[in-house]
């Protein structure tokens, strides 16, 4: 199976071409550039560099969010004109199950985070055992760092851009009990999401592309605008 993954929910994007067991081509790309004018000639230009066409891809994969609506919306879209035109599978994947898996290996909790307005954040709470994998305690949700803290009674990995910023804040909330990485598991790897999306669809097949819609976790700017007038 061939799989193409893509991530456009943060200011990066992240692309990956690969097999069920071999990352052919992986790319993060921060140019500055909004992803529309970006992502094509991307996606085009890893074709090219392994001699491929679209066909050769039986899977597509991407993010659903949370992350900028914007760009969250751009890979969705794009993909699923793929995923219509070529009449192939589409799984869509949440960031923060992404960055959770980035960081598994060791018996214990994983919290992802990522930064969200005015001070919350968006989080999950997951907890991996060796041998059984990822089991989640705390599905995908914005609340801020306190209201998360409520959650945790044991030592806990937090990974992602969120726990960047918010670590001397979790630190105070959570003494002795959390714990940071830092590198490149705090960022969204597309062959993960290729990963987890490969995983999904053998166990429950294709998302349908009709129905498949971004994971935002709060009402977009213009929509809390309008509810303000009545």
């Amino acid at each position: 199976m061939n799989i193409l993954a893509l991530d456009t929910s943060s200011k990066t994007i992240g692309l990956a071409i690969m097999t069920e067991e071999t990352v052919l081509y992986e790319i993060h790309l921060n140019s500055g550039k909004e992803h529309s004018s970006v992502l094509l000639p991307e996606l085009d230009r890893a074709l090219q560099s392994l001699a491929w066409d679209m066909e050769r891809i039986d899977l597509f994969v991407v993010t659903t969010g949370p992350g900028s609506f914007t760009g969250v919306r751009i890979g969705l879209s794009t993909v699923k004109g793929f995923v219509l035109c070529h009449a192939k599978p589409l799984i869509g994947v949440s960031v923060l199950e992404a960055l959770a898996h980035n960081v598994c290996g060791e018996d214990g909790l994983i919290c992802p985070i990522l930064n969200g307005p005015m001070g919350d954040i968006y989080t999950a709470l997951y907890r991996y055992r060796v041998g059984s994998g990822f089991s989640c305690l705390l599905p995908d949700q914005i609340m801020k760092p306190q209201s998360l803290a409520v959650h945790i009674q044991e030592p806990v990995l937090f990974v992602g851009e969120g726990a960047i910023t918010k670590r001397d804040e979790l630190t105070g909330l959570l003494p002795g009990k959390a714990r940071f990485l830092s590198g490149g598991v705090n960022i969204c790897r597309p062959s993960v999401v290729g990963q987890i999306g490969k995983e999904i669809f053998q166990k429950t097949g294709s998302h349908d592309p009709f129905t498949l819609i971004p994971a935002y976790l709060r009402p977009s700017e213009a929509e809390l605008k309008q509810g303000s007038l009545f």
